[in-house]
């Protein structure tokens, strides 16, 4: 994920400001609280201790877009595994998935918090641009830009200047223009930012939703002119734990 002038709105979605119930991992006397209404659930897992489960703050359909999936079944109600694929859907309760990895009573609840640790961007899932005769030039930049791996250290809290100061530090870029993040929710940032471009100023507006403790998305919008008129572009793409 460069943090150059890219950056775009995510996947539309009620997300719930309220306090979400954080359950200790020996705590397992208390049922899941879908505090999303998504009726989605993420889960990690080891096998012989059981899981822990956080609620998802994304419906079925935004979920199949960011798993690369046509569709998720109306009867998935779970994701485990990092990274996720369609092997990971699961139609069991949270107390089900906990059972099968070797728990007992109710899968203990986290909040929806980041882990720490090393984290990677992908290829954007989606690109739209809109730039006269520059569209086809600009798709294929986007579609090619350089992936990047960081060390996130989140303190507890998804940050988008945490993200936007480790991205920036792993790939330096002079031109990069630093966006002012406001974080709106525990698991939800927008960042924006001024650019000065030849046709005028071009206004990014990025924003960032944490789906599971290790995975998180990032949508860009850049709304601008050149010399030749409006051009405008947008990317959506997921930034991954990949380790410790």
């Amino acid at each position: 994920m460069r943090l150059v002038a890219v950056f775009l709105i995510a996947l539309a979605g009620p997300l719930h400001a309220e306090p979400i119930p954080v359950f200790t991992p020996g705590d397992e006397g208390k049922a899941f609280v879908d505090v999303f209404a998504s009726g989605l659930y993420s889960a990690t897992c080891i096998e012989g201790a059981g899981c822990t489960c956080a609620a998802m703050p994304i419906n079925r359909d935004e979920l199949a877009v960011v798993m690369g999936l046509e569709a998720v079944a109306p009867d998935i109600s779970g994701v485990w595994g990092s990274p996720a694929t369609d092997s990971s859907l699961t139609e069991e309760t949270p107390e089900a998935l906990h059972a099968r990895f070797g728990g007992s009573g109710y899968c203990p609840q986290t909040a929806l918090e980041p882990v720490d640790g090393l984290w990677r961007d992908s290829a954007p899932f989606n690109i739209a641009v809109q730039c006269g005769a520059g569209t086809a030039m600009f798709r294929q930049v986007l579609a090619q830009q350089k992936l990047i791996t960081v060390r996130l250290v989140w303190n507890a809290t998804f940050s988008g200047e945490t993200i936007q100061t480790a991205f920036l530090a792993a790939d330096p870029d002079p031109e990069a223009s630093r966006h002012s993040f406001q974080d709106l929710t525990p698991v939800e940032t927008i960042g924006t930012a001024s650019i000065a471009a030849e046709g005028g100023a071009m206004t990014s507006t990025g924003r960032m939703r944490l789906l599971t403790p290790r995975l998180f998305t990032v949508h860009w919008e850049v709304l601008g002119r050149n010399k030749a008129g409006p051009c405008n572009w947008a990317t959506d793409q997921l930034v991954s734990w990949v380790g410790e």
